[in-house]
């Protein structure tokens, strides 16, 4: 029995589907981005799960991506947004993926490629507005459209754009680059590509811009249930269908003044019980993203919070919650053994805790098991076609 899981709620994801596909304008549809294996959730199950609500459209970032959900029975359209590689254009036609055109050098290879499997290419085409990534600027396009028109087999389909600080509201700054966008849409047209398909809101634009929900919006963090910033918060009944576990394989109880960990950081202030779960840095736990503070105060909160970790106050710590009550790491978090300050807290070796675990930083081999219908089925079940399973799941090996 693992002793680390994770639990998705797929009527969870299913809520937030349908809690955005009800502000969507009615020319607009929704593309599910899934990219990352869906933020770390299963792109499989959740693409097969939206597949069945009426989801048509997909987008990942690359090749590889696109692939393995055709092979799992995805079959709307899925966009590769990613830069696409010389040696990934025949699998990627092969599989009727979308790809992106976002250079100049991708459309002679992509063309031959095309003509040697008699397949045309369909491509959407990226304009770099801002986000300074990837994509066509505006004095790229007259040279773009004599490229496509020499070409038989690469044909343009969709046009679009990506906001670099919609999370932000940064309404100038996003009022600009769509500024960009339609100005290079309106000069491809001028050159004779025209009747793309059109997206250019993420899920904060989403939110803010109604009126630039175009052909599609992208949509990936509000379908796991987050807003884009606290800002959002509110705008959607989101739900979250994220929740990781752990269970105690180890608990005794120490005395007052006990040293615990790696470094002795952390020492009990009182009798007490230590419970050890089976998870750390190697499954995600405790990692965080590098965070550029955004202003002032942010940076102060850092400087604060690194110079009293000197005197042994450590602020923001890891947490987990034991029968709801919030208990916490004792000291370090391990490689793959952490220890947690349970107190006088009634538990057991195997009782479960709640870890908060980051959706994209949660090794992928922790088992998932979902949840859907109140019955619930294992990665492997999914995949075959939703068999379910007794739902006294902890009985069974989640690997």
């Amino acid at each position: 029995m693992s002793g680390t899981w994770i639990e998705i709620d797929l009527d969870a994801i299913l809520n937030n589907y349908q809690e955005i596909v009800s502000q969507l304008q009615p020319q607009s549809r929704l593309m599910a981005v899934v990219k990352a294996d869906a933020y770390g959730m299963g792109a499989v199950e959740v693409a097969r799960v939206l597949q069945e609500a009426g989801c048509e459209s997909f987008a990942v970032t690359t090749v590889a991506e696109g692939v393995i959900l055709r092979e799992h029975g995805i079959k709307g359209q899925i966009l590769v947004l990613g830069p696409v590689l010389k040696d990934e254009f025949t699998e990627s036609l092969q599989a009727d993926l979308l790809l992106t055109l976002s250079s100049l050098g991708q459309i002679g290879d992509l063309e031959q490629s095309a003509q040697s499997l008699g397949k045309t290419a369909l491509v959407h085409i990226k304009l770099e507005t801002g986000m300074g990534r990837t994509g066509f600027f505006y004095e790229n396009l007259e040279d773009l459209a004599q490229a496509l028109g020499e070409c038989s087999w690469v044909k343009p389909v969709g046009i679009f754009t990506h906001f670099a600080r919609g999370a932000q509201r940064d309404r100038t700054y996003s009022q600009e680059q769509y500024t960009r966008f339609q100005r290079g849409v309106n000069r491809l047209e001028e050159m004779g590509i025209s009747g793309l398909l059109k997206h250019v809101c993420n899920s904060a634009a989403f939110l803010d811009y109604p009126e630039w929900h175009h052909d599609f919006v992208r949509i990936g963090t509000l379908l796991i249930g987050h807003v884009p910033s606290t800002g959002f918060a509110g705008k959607l009944n989101l739900k979250d269908p994220w929740l990781a576990k752990a269970r105690i394989v180890h608990l005794r109880k120490v005395p007052k003044g006990t040293f615990v960990g790696y470094q002795s950081i952390y020492r009990t202030k009182k009798e007490t019980q230590l419970a050890v779960i089976p998870v750390g840095y190697a499954d995600g736990f405790g990692l965080i993203p590098h965070m550029i503070p955004q202003g002032l105060m942010d940076f102060i909160k850092i400087v604060i919070k690194n110079f009293l970790a000197l005197f042994g106050v450590y602020l923001g710590g890891e947490n987990a919650t034991l029968e709801g009550h919030t208990v916490p790491v004792a000291g370090k978090v391990g490689m793959q053994l952490t220890i947690l300050d349970v107190g006088d807290r009634p538990c057991q070796v195997g009782d479960e805790v709640i870890i908060p675990l980051r959706r994209t930083l949660a090794n992928a081999r922790i088992p998932r098991i979902y949840r859907k219908d109140k019955r619930i089925f294992t990665k492997r079940e999914i995949k075959e076609g939703f068999l379910p399973i007794d739902p006294e799941y902890s009985n069974y090996d989640l690997e």
